[in-house]
């Protein structure tokens, strides 16, 4: 790997730093961490005994990441949104909220230096996929406009889809990851759920039943 794969995959607004606020236990013993945005609002995590994830971004973004070792294979997850962050779009910077996306983070080719892991958090140093409920219309393709060389985001859902309606989805991880990098996918190393509202600002709160390989 060279300098330039040592970007982080999961950047959709700025470089990430670890947050030490308390992260609802539950999610804490499953092997979740939070991560935040530098100098932005934390959006909130919490787990329901239904078996999904709470999120709730008011004019904030944050990210829940965790292990998640296997092939890119199918990927399927259920999710739904009950308040929607404003109309955005993704391929502009500063502009690119959405009111729920699960990343998949895959393994760096080639060991990063020194100064790299000390400062990379881990499982952020390879290439990622960005899968959107917001940012623009459904079956959007686009490199990820802070990465666009090491992210790609597929926008899955925009502001037509119903909102308090569980929604199934099902992504062929490798055959995405080809089509956004032209080349066979890497072991995956990591999965993140995310909402976003800090640059537009306003409410979105999602639910998310952690995704599994199919």
């Amino acid at each position: 790997m060279t300098g330039r794969r040592a970007t982080l995959a999961l950047p959709l607004a700025a470089p990430l730093a670890a947050r030490a606020e308390a992260l609802d236990p539950r999610l804490a013993e499953a092997g979740w961490r939070l991560q935040g945005v530098r100098g932005r609002a934390v959006a909130q995590f919490a787990w329901d005994e239904a078996g999904f994830v709470r999120i709730t971004a008011r004019d904030s973004v944050g990210f829940l990441l965790r292990p998640f070792p296997g092939p890119a294979e199918r990927l399927g997850w259920r999710w739904r949104v009950d308040s929607a962050a404003p109309p955005s779009d993704a391929a502009l910077r500063g502009a690119d909220d959405r009111s729920a996306a699960v990343h998949v983070l895959f393994a760096a080719e080639g060991p990063l230096s020194f100064m790299r892991r000390s400062l990379t958090p881990e499982g952020m140093a390879g290439r990622g996929l960005t899968y959107c409920w917001g940012g623009g219309a459904p079956g959007r393709r686009l490199p990820n406009p802070y990465a666009p060389r090491d992210g790609a985001v597929i926008i899955l859902r925009g502001t037509e889809a119903p909102l308090a309606t569980w929604l199934e989805e099902v992504v062929d991880v490798a055959a995405d990851y080809r089509l956004a990098f032209g080349e066979a996918a890497p072991a995956v190393t990591h999965l993140a759920l995310s909402a976003d509202t800090d640059d537009r600002g306003g409410l979105a709160v999602a639910r998310i039943i952690p995704p599994r390989w199919q």
